[in-house]
């Protein structure tokens, strides 16, 4: 690839994944940079810009950019997810032709024409929050290739539906979460659906994208992620509580996997941008939500 067309790839700020208590109003504000933002679920939220309000309420893409006064006002029955990112583009400032239909074609683009685009923001968040050797780069590269199809005609969707998870799979994700606090092994877990442990493993790996045993071990952290964001215990009781052994091997594992440690991560959730934020945990993440990723390039 040339320097010329990598030199033309936005420049990424930072991306998140928040749920926002329902209710909560963000702005009139303006923004320096630009914003994409993914509401995955229609919700009834309120998104003004420029004096033209929108109603959310079904899964979109909201697009800001620069100087324009925008507000948010959340759904007032329900907390709210929404991925955002935040960006500069040259491509955008100079008004490049390719881009002719994302500049002027509005603030909201329905999902069920971008499905695409909503699987490179999830991608796109994935990537943030683990990441990999050369990380911000292949945000970039999504980021502009999200961009380019918002910039085409929508086409029809084909009226796939996303399959639903096998009944075992929901009611062993439903099992772990109402056993956390105490032992619980893959085994017994596998015994209640019926099926041989190897195929429960395999089916539930297929359907999650990952294994039961990873599963188990993420949902034990985001409990405990949202204890430490209530203040509720010391470390120590966290972890007894959520179904570790000693608060070492928490620590630990809890380094391991999310990078930081426990410690770092109530010091964040003091951070006054999560003061409005709600808990929750969704089977089909893969990284947990309620983070806010400044991205170095």
């Amino acid at each position: 690839m040339s320097e010329q067309a990598v030199s033309d790839w936005p420049v990424v700020h930072n991306v998140g994944d928040i749920i926002m208590q329902a209710g909560f109003v963000l702005g009139p504000r303006t923004i320096n940079d630009y914003e994409l933002v993914y509401f995955p679920d229609g919700s009834g939220t309120i998104y003004e810009v420029e004096g033209m309000p929108y109603l959310l309420d079904e899964p979109c893409f909201v697009f800001t950019r620069p100087g324009e006064w925008h507000a948010y006002r959340f759904a007032p029955e329900k907390n709210v997810r929404h991925m955002f990112v935040h960006f500069e583009y040259a491509s955008l400032r100079e008004g490049s032709e390719r881009f002719e239909p994302l500049l002027s074609g509005g603030n909201r683009f329905l999902a069920e024409h971008y499905a695409l685009v909503a699987g490179m923001m999830q991608k796109l968040l994935w990537i943030a929050n683990r990441q990999p050797p050369h990380w911000a780069r292949r945000l970039a590269a999504l980021l502009s290739a999200s961009l380019e199809e918002l910039s085409i005609a929508p086409e029809p969707s084909g009226g796939d539906e996303a399959r639903p998870l096998p009944v075992q799979v929901q009611r062993a994700v439903e099992y772990m979460e109402e056993h956390l606090s105490g032992p619980l092994t893959i085994e017994e877990i596998a015994a209640r659906s019926g099926w041989t442990h190897e195929h429960f493993t395999r089916v539930f790996s297929q359907s999650l994208g990952m294994t039961p045993k990873r599963m188990l071990l993420e949902r034990r952290l985001r409990r405990a992620e949202l204890l430490m964001m209530r203040g509720a215990g010391s470390l120590k009781q966290i972890a007894y509580s959520v179904g570790f052994g000693d608060e070492h091997h928490f620590s630990k594992m809890y380094k391991r996997i999310r990078g930081i440690t426990a410690s770092e991560y109530i010091k964040r959730c003091n951070d006054p941008l999560f003061r409005h934020t709600a808990a929750a945990m969704d089977a089909r993440a893969h990284y947990p939500v309620n983070r806010y990723i400044p991205v170095q390039t």
